[in-house]
């Protein structure tokens, strides 16, 4: 059965200092590209028909790694809906920041699914473009190994989608950075095959 692999990106200079960074533009680390090699590992032999990615330059770098990694030939495909969630409020600021200076905008933003902060991109904005960008794939690569690059609240709120979960059960699953999830459609239906795998669980999924 055909998987849409959805790849977190690999971590970045932020990611490693734990600040959140919405739409800034951060490049990968050495960390992260090495990361993303490590994701090519598993991937290579799944016939990927195409790959797509967030246009920032952190996934479009994690998705560039693995494309040369696998000997993926073709364009990789941007899509703007794929972006990370705008969270300009509290970008550059580490959790416990974001807690002590914008405590209720913060709690409001994710247990609300349409949330109205001033400064962040509603949950089900996310979840919405998110959503709509699947459902075409699906229609189009329905028999196909296809490549989501992506980042971790745009793919969080995909996959609760999927799930059938509401803010704040979102909450209940994390997605690591360059970690790895497969969704199959079968029936018109779509199911989560495996959540959050990283480099370390690998040899674990020969089976998939």
């Amino acid at each position: 059965m055909a998987c849409i692999y959805l790849v977190r990106h690999g971590s970045t200079e932020w990611n490693e200092r734990q600040l959140w960074q919405g739409v800034v533009d951060t490049e990968l680390s050495e960390k992260g590209r090495m990361q993303a090699k490590a994701i090519a590992w598993f991937l290579k032999g799944k016939e990927i028909s195409k790959i797509f990615s967030s246009p920032m330059r952190r996934a479009f770098e994690t998705a560039r790694i693995i494309a040369q990694e696998i000997g993926y030939k073709k364009d990789i495909v941007t899509d703007f809906r794929l972006r990370e969630c705008e969270i300009r409020l509290w970008n550059g600021k580490n959790f416990e920041q974001v807690l002590s200076d914008h405590h209720d905008a913060f709690n409001e933003w994710r247990t609300n699914l349409f949330s109205n902060v001033e400064g962040a991109e509603s949950l089900g904005s996310v979840q919405e473009r998110m959503y709509n960008f699947l459902q075409e794939i699906v229609v189009h690569y329905p028999n196909e190994n296809v490549i989501i690059v992506s980042h971790a609240i745009a793919l969080r709120m995909l996959i609760a989608k999927v799930l059938g979960l509401m803010p704040p059960a979102h909450l209940n699953f994390g997605l690591d950075n360059a970690s790895l999830s497969c969704l199959v459609a079968k029936d018109g239906n779509l199911r989560v095959k495996f959540l959050n795998v990283t480099s370390e669980d690998f040899p674990l999924l020969s089976q998939f």
